[in-house]
């Protein structure tokens, strides 16, 4: 495997230096960027390093001593520059906290491999392996970033993970050009924006507790007010949820909705301190829950599927994993679990079957359509 050497990074630390070198990038089409940061014993992540590359040179922004983001801000959402960064999930929360905006348009390099064949969740060591036989070491991973100054490895270690970006970005969506795909890619890294936060995000995350079909929809009118709470709790304090309130810890109040301190005190994982200072509040969302009028419950969610629907399920996934080979892509990227669950559900009780809006867009015609006739053919 080859090594390339990259220039020094340089480093940037102060609102004039970051503004200036905002006028060179002004005049990029391309920006690839990275992020380092701290989020051991936080909610949000501690932006500790933003990294930048213009396929020039690279550049480490020290968002520590800068407290000026203005020029960079707007560079961030110029729609004529295209941000390109490699599985962007944790990066977008950073630049949501440091900046309030959020890079766009924008190519997350990970999706656009997978529509390559290159693999589902590709790390950027591999991709980098994999598309310019060039290997990236990741030694400091798991160091401090917040300690300042950093090392020469930080430094060299956090430049690499731009430094090559913009020429796999060219590669890889040259060859998305050439087979007509790189609209698929623009609409699934549109969706990674258009689908953040967003006003109603909050008062969906009882939706991610494990088991929580288990419940009726009585008890899932509580669920969504405790796990509500507990989101609320963890921004204000900056703490992880686990911290706030455990998973399980929500779900057992919500299937047994205690009616006394003593009752509460009981539940699984719920700490002596947690108690003492937000039992009463607790409380007081139970009962809240337990008043919430019928049209005011959240929809019961769906039960697991039944063994029955096992053997469609087999003959849905295998027609996926062909048309997948056919294409060269990760199977991942056409269809998930969930697609093909709320795929069966909607022919339910006799209905026809409906797409989910998870397989609309360019999946209707590349998948969703075959899927749906081979339902028909199979006469379930």
């Amino acid at each position: 495997m080859l090594t390339r050497q990259i220039d020094h990074p340089v480093y940037i630390e102060t609102n004039e230096e970051l503004a200036r070198f905002c006028e060179q990038w002004a005049k990029a089409s391309v920006l690839a960027l990275d992020t380092e940061f701290i989020r051991t014993d936080t909610f949000y992540p501690i932006g500790a390093l933003i990294q930048v590359s213009d396929g020039t040179g690279c550049f480490l922004i020290d968002p520590l001593p800068i407290d000026d983001f203005t020029a960079f801000k707007g560079l961030m959402t110029n729609p004529d520059i295209t941000k390109v960064l490699h599985s962007c999930s944790e990066d977008l929360e950073v630049f949501d906290r440091l900046l309030g905006v959020l890079p766009a348009p924008l190519i997350d390099t990970q999706i656009a491999a997978g529509m390559n064949g290159l693999g589902f969740s590709l790390g950027y060591q591999a991709m980098t392996e994999a598309l310019l036989q060039i290997h990236v070491a990741k030694g400091e991973t798991r160091s401090n970033w917040l300690q300042r100054p950093l090392t020469d490895s930080q430094i060299h270690y956090a430049a690499l993970d731009v430094a090559y970006l913009p020429e796999m970005y060219t590669m890889l969506t040259d060859s998305l050009i050439e087979n007509d795909r790189l609209p698929w890619l623009q609409e699934e890294c549109d969706k990674l924006i258009n689908n953040y936060g967003g006003p109603n995000a909050i008062r969906q995350h009882y939706l991610k507790v494990k088991s929580a079909w288990k419940l009726s929809q009585a008890q899932l009118g509580v669920l969504q007010l405790v796990i509500e709470w507990r989101e609320n709790k963890a921004r204000e304090r900056d703490r992880p949820r686990g911290r706030v309130l455990k998973d399980r810890s929500c779900f057992e109040i919500a299937r047994l909705q205690p009616n006394s301190i003593k009752a509460l005190s009981g539940i699984d994982e719920i700490g002596y301190k947690t108690v003492r200072n937000n039992g009463d509040d607790l409380l007081v969302l139970i009962k809240q829950g337990q008043e919430l009028d019928q049209s005011e419950l959240p929809p019961a969610l769906p039960k697991p599927l039944p063994p029955a629907n096992g053997t469609i399920m087999k003959r849905l996934k295998a027609h996926v994993a062909k048309r997948a080979e056919q294409l060269n892509m990760a199977p991942e990227l056409l269809a998930k679990k969930k697609d093909y669950e709320s795929l069966l559900r909607s022919g339910f009780h006799g209905s026809e079957y409906q797409l989910p809006e998870t397989l609309s867009g360019w999946r209707k015609k590349v998948i969703g359509d075959d899927l749906l006739a081979l339902l028909a053919k199979e006469g379930v």
